[in-house]
């Protein structure tokens, strides 16, 4: 079984402590294969900055959609995994939770497009978890603790509409308490846990 885990800097691995990459055993998409074991590719399409919707200014090309197709067409896949959403809750985007869902709709129908002639993978859609107004973050994503509580609901009636399946993060994952937006190991640990009861 091959699983597409395609999200930011959370799939990528980025740790709230220093600003590094966790180790293959503690990021979530590496350690859900070491979990699942022998018969299971878990593919890493993890990118920082990351957004559904928009380039971020001075970050590169990194708009889910136009990424995520290289991927459909480099493996056979049995799972797709989607993790994205809070990038596109800084401030300078200035998004309501609709347009952000709106996104995602857009991103899923790309995909059942692509797979219209072959059998289509099994979607899991990821809520962002909560984000928290703190330390360097805080101005970035001022006013986002609101709209990802908000987006639970959205991102949830675009999975159901679609039928993909759909895992709350907000009430699964708790980010950093000091950082605001990246996961501790642990939280990774708790992800791969849940994903393993979903597939």
């Amino acid at each position: 079984m091959n699983i597409l885990c395609f999200g930011d800097s959370n799939t990528y691995g980025i740790s709230p402590v220093d600003g590094k990459r966790f180790a293959a055993d503690e990021r979530w998409p590496s350690l859900l294969g070491i979990k699942l074991g022998a018969g299971y590719q878990v593919i890493e399409a993890g990118q920082p900055n990351r957004t559904l919707v928009n380039d971020p200014p001075f970050s590169g090309d990194k708009l889910g959609i136009k990424y995520l197709e290289p991927y459909l067409a480099a493996y056979h896949l049995d799972v797709i995994v989607i993790q994205l959403g809070t990038n596109d809750l800084k401030r300078r985007f200035a998004l309501s939770v609709v347009d952000i869902a709106n996104a995602l709709e857009a991103l899923i129908l790309d995909i059942k497009n692509y797979y219209r002639h072959r059998e289509l993978p099994k979607i899991i859609i990821l809520s962002p978890p909560a984000v928290y107004e703190v330390g360097a973050y805080k101005s970035i994503y001022a006013g986002a603790e609101l709209k990802a509580k908000r987006l639970v609901e959205e991102f949830k009636n675009v999975a159901d509409s679609n039928n993909c399946c759909f895992v709350n993060c907000f009430e699964l994952i708790t980010p950093c308490s000091s950082e605001g937006v990246h996961w501790p190991s642990s939280q990774h640990k708790t992800l791969v846990d849940h994903l393993r009861s979903c597939l």
